[in-house]
């Protein structure tokens, strides 16, 4: 069957699955909306498709079987629950939201409908990560070190913390969640934000320039996560998994990985595109009727929002938040 796609947003995200989206046989994309009217005409006229003038008019179950909510965290507001109370499958970029109740809510509201879930935490296809999470199963972890730093996103809703969540929560969220896909769930968690610079670049910014994390996970293992949005003369992505007899790093968001063990010292680049990989396994779970090879549902991707979030609370209180799992 083909599967007939409505898309909400017609940002550099949506775009991106648009690219992709194009290359799977089985998809459609029927139709657009966009509050920026301007932006959906040229986004739909790539494909052929219709922009319609509201949410309501995109979720139409007579028309669509699937949405993807390319929106940002903010403006969201109910898409994800009328298009499960209509029997629509979604794709929702993360993050989830910028506070947890409303995502409970949601989450609880796609449970009860039944219907398919997916979230863009699309390094998990990456084959270098499938890999890792492999050769990792079964083994002891007892230090975890990422990081990431590079510069900040254009929009300048973004760098407002009560539109995007900040850095930790909309960026290098994509390191919280590997972590958790290869090591296991948090525990506990204790962070500090600084706003050194970034005022001097944005003067309206009100996210941090600079996080530390540290955490617990359920295994016993610990770890640190540090990370910078306005460091503009450095780039990197790394995760670390330290054990006694192994040592794992994926770097480059992923896409590279090395394994050094007493058997062997490996490096190995992926060559997939890891969003293409991830939407191809949505729309073919939607035209199959099955959740098989979709890597991380609506209730997986609500647990790497409640860390970053609890990360924050922990900068915020001056202590260590303990994670409800």
């Amino acid at each position: 069957m083909t599967v007939k796609i409505g898309m909400i947003g017609a940002g550099s995200m949506a775009r991106h699955h648009l690219n992709g989206l194009q290359r799977i046989p089985l998809a459609e994309i029927v139709s657009v909306y966009d509050v920026n009217r301007e932006g959906a005409e040229s986004m739909a006229a790539i494909v052929g498709a219709k922009v319609v003038e509201s949410v309501d008019d995109l979720l139409n179950p007579d028309e669509i079987d699937a949405v993807f909510i390319c929106a940002p965290q903010f403006a969201r507001e109910d898409m994800e629950e009328k298009a499960a109370s209509r029997g629509i499958h979604l794709f929702v970029e993360k993050p989830l939201g910028l506070e947890l109740p409303s995502v409970l809510r949601k989450e609880q509201a796609i449970r009860e409908a039944g219907v398919l879930h997916s979230v863009g935490y699309c390094l998990r296809y990456y084959d270098t990560v499938q890999q890792a999470k492999a050769y990792l199963e079964g083994k002891t972890i007892h230090l975890i070190h990422a990081y990431r730093f590079g510069g900040s996103h254009p929009a300048p809703w973004w760098r407002q913390q009560n539109m995007s969540g900040g850095h930790l929560a909309d960026a290098v969220t994509h390191q919280v969640d590997m972590i958790r896909f290869l090591a296991g769930e948090y525990r506990s968690v204790s962070a500090m934000f600084g706003h050194n610079s970034i005022n001097g670049l944005y003067p309206d910014a009100t996210i941090a320039d600079g996080g530390a994390v540290s955490f617990t996970l359920s295994s016993g293992a610990v770890g640190t996560i540090t990370e910078s949005c306005v460091s503009l003369h450095h780039s990197a992505s790394t995760i670390k998994f330290i054990g006694a007899d192994f040592f794992v790093e994926l770097s480059v968001n992923g896409q590279v990985l090395t394994i050094v063990d007493k058997d062997q010292q490996i490096t190995v680049t992926s060559r997939k595109d890891p969003t293409y990989e991830q939407d191809k396994a949505f729309v073919e779970a939607v035209a199959a009727g099955s959740k098989d090879g979709i890597l991380c549902g609506y209730e997986n991707g609500m647990r790497t929002l409640a860390f970053t979030l609890a990360a924050h609370q922990s900068a915020e209180e001056r202590k260590v938040v303990e994670i409800d799992n």
